[in-house]
């Protein structure tokens, strides 16, 4: 049934899929031994690690309920758990809100660049995709508010964007919200705790907006694939029927319970060594002859001509950053994760310093 034949009898895939690579991060065959390309967080607390072997046998055998922790993120986001919809990594819940709200003649807009995933789950819907750019701060507002029409049924907000690490402002989203009262807006926050725009109360009194976030980054859980929606009940009920019954495993949804029982200075401080190393990484980057965004997420966005080579050239000593090979505006792009450790930091900045030219600055590059 997923698949179809043209005239010529060849069997092909849906039209959605015809032109699709699977997502893929380019990956280097050398041993890794600072991993800084997935934006991965902290190091899980030992005391979550004591909690494993406490999983259970019924957290295996039986179908899980995701009701507990559903009812633990409402308390804390200050909303009834009907509003609260726990999903298989924040990648799930952006995947259900673009099938909840586009199909066939609607469009997305959303800036660009921005998560490659919310883009390909709107073409699987068979909506069309409106970028607006977005490559140096504001927010693109008047870009995006031009790019609305009747066929408008989703608008994405990633703030902090991933890769850029550029963030909207709570005025954007009312503005946005005015203009399109029919349109769902996803705001994705799976970085927000690194950044300085809360947008919860705002989505809260929004009743066409979804909040995302993530356990992935700074909590450090990106192996358990736990992630949650939060809107107006009647909207997160289209994307819990618009998915599976039972996206999250029972040990994961254990753990990530658990997790939120335990103390949260571990994540604070880590967050804050984020920040300062961010900060620091941009003013090195622009000394080595990067070009840098300001970012506002756990990571620094940085260009240059050599950026291939000065990738290459990270993997040989065992530093894995993010290229962006044959991805528009960002061929020239490396997106470098902040560690949250000072030795790994240091030895991100003295590869950093190796991989660019002999003179200190990058190789072709312009100061």
């Amino acid at each position: 049934m997923g698949t179809t034949k043209d005239d010529t009898g060849v069997l092909e895939p849906v039209p959605a899929l015809r032109d699709v690579r699977p997502y893929r991060v380019p990956r280097t065959s050398v041993p890794v031994r600072l991993a800084l390309d997935g934006n991965e967080g902290l190091r899980p607390p030992a005391a979550l690690l004591d909690r494993l072997p406490g999983v259970g046998e019924v957290a295996l055998r039986r179908y899980p309920s995701a009701r507990e922790l559903e009812e633990r993120i409402a308390a804390r986001m200050g909303v009834d758990p009907a509003q609260v919809l726990v999903t298989a990594g924040a990648d799930d819940a952006l995947d259900r809100a673009m099938r909840a709200s586009l199909c066939p003649g609607r469009e997305l807009v959303l800036p660009s660049p921005s998560f490659e995933m919310i883009e390909r789950y709107a073409r699987l819907a068979g909506a069309d995709v409106v970028r607006v750019p977005w490559s140096a701060d504001p927010w693109p507002l008047d870009g995006l508010l031009r790019a609305l029409t009747a066929r408008t049924g989703c608008i994405a907000i990633v703030s902090p964007n991933n890769p850029t690490g550029l963030e909207a402002s709570l005025d954007d989203l009312r503005r946005v919200a005015d203009a399109a009262p029919r349109a769902v807006i996803v705001v994705d926050q799976a970085y927000a705790e690194f950044g300085d725009v809360d947008f919860a109360a705002s989505v809260r009194a929004t009743p066409n907006a979804v909040l995302v976030r993530s356990l992935s980054k700074a909590f450090g859980l990106a192996g358990l694939r736990v992630g949650y929606a939060v809107g107006a009940a009647r909207v997160i009920g289209w994307l819990r029927a618009a998915g599976q019954p039972y996206a999250v495993s029972g040990p994961s949804l254990a753990i990530a319970a658990a997790r939120f029982e335990l103390p949260v200075g571990d994540v604070t401080d880590f967050v804050a060594r984020v920040r300062s190393e961010r900060e620091r990484l941009e003013v090195i980057a622009c000394d080595l002859g990067f070009t840098a965004l300001p970012s506002k997420a756990n990571f620094v966005l940085v260009r240059s001509p050599d950026a291939a080579r000065i990738w290459e050239r990270l993997a040989a000593l065992g530093i894995a950053v993010r290229a962006f090979p044959g991805k528009i505006g960002l061929e020239n792009a490396l997106r470098i994760t902040c560690p949250g450790d000072e030795t790994a930091f240091q030895e991100l900045v003295a590869g950093l310093r190796a991989a660019v030219g002999p003179d200190g600055g990058i190789a072709g590059g312009a100061r």
